[in-house]
């Protein structure tokens, strides 16, 4: 018989039986729901062999048990925390951003790319605006994630000016802040600016491979009508100038005026576009690049994530949307979707 706390708002987090007494259930797939009733039939069915083996004589099995190295793998393995910035009866004391980090498993989240856009994000506000603001212990763990996001660049030979302008960013600020750096530690400063520059000539030393000629297809293979298919779901516009450099039969899906269209709208409102569009002018003739540069500068891209963090409004659980919610009761739970900049609003004090 599984025993749940008596914290309404707790997930829901499984307890079984044993020998030594009552021990947290490890959930071995993390791709699977909460509390499935197939780990109570696989105890249960052990309990009645540890019967029956009992009644003739024979030596009882160990119970499925998970002891403390549950303990030290749950929160990797599930991939959520309860939040609360208040103490109350059931959770003395509240969730500091850096727990938070680290319970949802920030560091290993850079290697799925779904989540590797939210959390480079989350790393440039944090190093570009609030670095002075972590304690020690967060700026260490912070470092190490940029470190792994580094290495994962370096060996995908992707995102490569993106994460450099990161370093640049990050750089800027440690330097422009090098006075109020936390404990004033001259030493803790050398040590992350050390670990920047070594990071940003290590992305320096890149060396893309040119592909070999392996006689399969390429992009240029391709039909007109399918690059132009592919190019008009790009979200990111210096993918289509990058493309349009390569050579000159790519040039002229630059000045496909349908694309930039497409672009305008996914990234802005009718409002924004409003502001630099015409009326009098048909599609063809409107200059959509133009305008979509130009509401680009003032009103800056539209944040795209394949995965982001939740928070259930009922048991105040943050979690990640692949993984899953931990709630005792996910079908009538709602959740709100949590971007960098809401996530952290909620440890603004």
């Amino acid at each position: 018989m599984p025993f749940l706390g008596q914290d309404w708002r707790s997930p829901g987090c499984v307890w079984v039986r044993t020998c030594s007494g009552w021990e947290r259930l490890l959930r071995q797939d993390p791709s699977r729901e909460f509390g499935e009733t197939e780990s109570f039939q696989r105890i249960d069915e052990q309990n009645q062999r540890n019967n029956e083996k009992h009644q003739t004589g024979e030596t009882v099995d160990n119970m499925p048990t998970c002891g403390a190295h549950c303990e030290s793998t749950l929160g990797e393995c599930y991939h959520w925390v309860y939040y609360s910035r208040d103490s109350t009866r059931e959770c003395h004391g509240y969730l500091t951003l850096g727990e938070a980090v680290r319970k949802l498993d920030f560091s290993n989240a850079v290697e799925d790319t779904k989540r590797f856009r939210y959390v480079c994000k989350l790393l440039h506000l944090l190093l570009g605006e609030k670095m002075t603001e972590l304690a020690g212990s967060a700026q260490k763990n912070l470092f190490s994630i940029l470190e792994k996001i580094v290495n994962r660049v370096i060996e995908s030979q992707t995102d490569i000016g993106p994460i450099h302008e990161l370093l640049t960013m990050a750089a800027k600020s440690l330097w422009e802040e090098r006075w109020h750096h936390i404990g004033y530690s001259k030493t803790l400063w050398i040590q992350r600016m050390e670990a920047l520059l070594r990071m940003k000539g290590n992305l320096n030393n890149i060396r893309i491979k040119e592909r070999s000629d392996d006689g399969k297809m390429t992009l240029t293979d391709l039909p007109n009508e399918v690059i132009r298919e592919i190019l008009h779901r790009v979200a990111d516009h210096r993918d289509i100038f990058s493309l349009a450099a390569s050579n000159r039969g790519m040039s002229e899906f630059g000045r496909d005026w349908k694309m930039w269209k497409n672009l305008c709208e996914f990234h802005f409102t009718e409002e924004q576009i409003k502001t630099f569009l015409k009326e009098d002018k048909e599609n063809k003739d409107i200059p959509w690049q133009e305008i979509y540069l130009r509401c680009y500068r003032r009103f800056g891209p539209r944040e795209v994530f394949t995965d982001m963090l939740q928070l259930c409004c009922s048991c105040k659980v943050l979690f990640w949307k692949d993984t899953g919610h931990p709630c005792l009761d996910p079908a009538n739970a709602v959740s709100l979707p949590i971007t960098p900049k809401d996530f952290l609003k909620l440890f603004e004090m």
